[in-house]
């Protein structure tokens, strides 16, 4: 396995090293050395360890450490990115094969996967645990990776990023990249929340998945492009209050001054995917009728979810059939609640109409609609009931 010799990306990384680096080092894929002997000669680093998968890399970069004085500062260690790195550091240097896969050629040392980023991606999955809480990691690729992806893979683990320095070579363009752990990861972390990975993005919050006490859980946060007010607290306001009820998924943690929360897992469908998948008539009424009881139970305490009109990402149904509603973040009291007309709206649409045909259940679309109307003007049991009558064919 040949040796990466130094070339521009190497130098444009090595010039972050001198300024930044600090503390305990590891260079990965070290290649020549060149950036675990430009660490090394820093007054600022304590350490450095130089880890590579290539034997002859390593034998090489030792050699040069040697003739440059600073063999004595440098730990080499034969590693597959992480597999055989213990502890963590204050400064993680990375110059990863970063090129787009060509056919035909073979070279570990420059391509990093058939996008380009495969490799890096890797590395970003698991350099978090292997990272002080106040360390950063320098790194460098190309425009042919993907900066857009390398962006994203970055925003899934939950870290931030400063771009240091461009540099147009021929046709690419070079960049060096600062990461380090966002503040929301560092929090996530203090309350003993592990694995933290981007989960998805809604228009106002931004989830992440992770395990905590062995049990895997979502933790919300406001989206930072969103221009809303107070979200999370509201949403963590109504979780609180709406639990009791048996209404939501089960609220763990409450940050609201730090702006965000976190609650258990629901391992399940999406509704409309849950009623496509199913051909058992009986189940698909169950979770229509749970779906009706919340929203009733939500107009008797005179909340408004203002969701249900497109439940479609709102709730999901677990294996045994339970339901669970998301989002409360736009949730507000009111006198006239909405959330049993406004199911009954989507209930009545030709896109849920049509499936639930399918499935054995014929909603009179004009009675569900007349019923919906009078429900509008009283809101009482009786009126609930002619709803159901509608929707189920029974009272």
């Amino acid at each position: 396995m040949d040796v990466y010799d130094p070339k521009e990306d190497s130098q444009l990384l090595a010039a972050a090293v001198e300024r930044y680096a600090f503390g305990r080092v590891l260079d990965m894929g070290t290649g020549s050395g060149i950036q675990a002997i430009t660490a090394a000669r820093e007054k600022d680093v304590l350490s450095v360890v130089a880890a590579d998968i290539n034997d002859e890399a390593l034998k090489s970069a030792a050699t040069t450490a040697a003739k440059e004085g600073v063999k004595q500062k440098i730990k080499f260690a034969k590693s597959d990115l992480f597999s055989n790195i213990k502890g963590k550091f204050d400064t993680i240097i990375f110059n990863p094969p970063y090129l787009p896969q060509d056919k035909g050629i073979a070279d570990e040392a420059i391509y990093g996967g058939r996008h380009g980023y495969e490799i890096l991606e890797r590395f970003l999955n698991n350099c978090s645990r292997h990272l002080n809480d106040k360390g950063i990691i320098l790194t460098v690729f190309s425009s042919r990776t993907n900066k857009q992806r390398v962006d994203g893979i970055i925003e899934a683990n939950c870290l931030e990023f400063e771009e240091l320095q461009q540099k147009q070579i021929f046709f690419e363009t070079l960049c060096t990249y600062l990461i380090r752990k966002s503040q929301l990861l560092l929090q996530l972390q203090q309350r003993g929340i592990k694995n933290v990975r981007l989960f998805e993005k809604g228009n106002r919050g931004v989830l992440y998945r992770g395990s905590y006490k062995g049990k895997t859980i979502v933790v919300k946060a406001k989206r930072k492009e969103s221009a809303a007010v107070a979200t999370i607290e509201n949403e963590i306001n109504w979780l609180k209050k709406l639990n009791k009820e048996g209404i939501g998924p089960k609220l763990l943690i409450a940050e609201k001054e730090k702006g965000w929360f976190s609650y258990e897992f629901v391992n399940g469908m999406f509704i409309t995917e849950f009623i496509g998948s199913r051909n058992n008539r009986k189940a698909v009424s169950g979770v229509i009728e749970q779906m009706l009881q919340q929203c009733r139970k939500l107009d008797v305490l005179r909340v408004n979810k203002e969701e249900m009109l497109r439940p479609q990402k709102h709730v999901l149904v677990n294996d045994t059939g339970r339901i669970t509603m998301l989002d409360f973040e736009r949730c507000r009291k009111t006198q006239k609640p909405k959330n049993v007309t406004q199911l009954c709206q989507f209930l009545a649409g030709n896109y849920a109409n049509s499936m639930l045909r399918q499935k054995g259940i014929s909603v009179d679309r004009e009675k569900l609609l007349a019923a919906a109307q009078r429900y509008k003007h009283s809101q009482n049991e009786e009126n609930f009931k002619r709803i159901r009558k509608a929707v189920l064919g029974t009272d």
